[in-house]
C-alpha cells in the first residue's frame, strides 16, 4: 500500500445467499466499524457488483453515499458487471 492511502480502506462483508434478509450483514457491518473506530482512518470505500439493491441499502444505513460507477470493470460468471463504488466518513 501506498502511505498516501493508509487512512483509507475498502469494506466488504460477505452473506450466504440463504442467509439474506436476516439481519447477518447489519451484525457484520457494526461489529466491522466498532473495529475501526479506534484506528488511525479517514474513509472507507465500499464497491457494490450491480445489481444488487440489498447491498446498497445496506452500505446507505451505515452512511455510505453513491460515488461513481465503474461500468463493466468486475467479470464473475462468464460475464461484465457494473460496479457502484460508496464511501464512508469515518
Amino acid at each position: 500500500m501506498k502511505p498516501a492511502y493508509a487512512t483509507s480502506v475498502e469494506t466488504t462483508v460477505y452473506v450466504a445467499p440463504d442467509a439474506g434478509r436476516r439481519g447477518v450483514g447489519t451484525l457484520l457491518y457494526k461489529a466491522l466499524f466498532e473495529a475501526l473506530a479506534g484506528e488511525d482512518l479517514h474513509r472507507a470505500y465500499a464497491g457494490i457488483a450491480l445489481p444488487n439493491e440489498a447491498s446498497a441499502r445496506l452500505h446507505e444505513h451505515f452512511g455510505f453515499r453513491h460515488v461513481g460507477t465503474y461500468r463493466e470493470v468486475g467479470r464473475k460468471f462468464g460475464r461484465y458487471w457494473d460496479v457502484a463504488w460508496y464511501e464512508k466518513p469515518l
